[in-house]
């Protein structure tokens, strides 16, 4: 029993170790295709807290950090890049509100370049 529960563990931690660094974001870069970074502009009295999944510019189907967007401003999600003419996932909360998303459409942009995505709802 000893020896199955070794091997098992011994398993998980070697495709853990493999395919663990595929989620973890390097130093980010618009490299392989074109891609953006996306500035977040919060038109609400209140803050928000949002992080985004979709695309990158490795072609990885990734989930950024989170980030907060203070009252009527703007943010921008620096060193995360999404790729252009996709739909990603924005997710959201607002303090004492319940957790949404979107699907936020990125037109096609200059490599490089920013789009940004304005959000007013509670």
């Amino acid at each position: 029993m000893r020896s199955l529960l070794r091997k098992v563990t011994i398993s998980a931690l070697a495709a853990a170790s493999l395919f663990g660094g595929l989620a973890i974001p390097g130093t980010a870069s618009a490299d392989n295709v074109d891609s953006v970074q996306l500035r977040v502009c919060n038109d609400n009295a209140k803050s928000i807290r949002f992080y985004v999944v979709g695309y990158n510019q490795y072609h990885d189907w990734t989930t950024s950090i989170s980030w907060t967007a203070q009252p009527n401003s703007c943010y921008l999600a620096a060193d995360w890049w999404w790729q252009t003419d996709r739909t990603v996932e924005f997710h959201y909360v607002r303090p004492g509100g319940s957790a949404h998303y979107r699907l936020v459409y990125i037109p096609q942009l200059k490599d490089g370049s920013i789009a940004r995505y304005h959000i007013s709802a509670a």
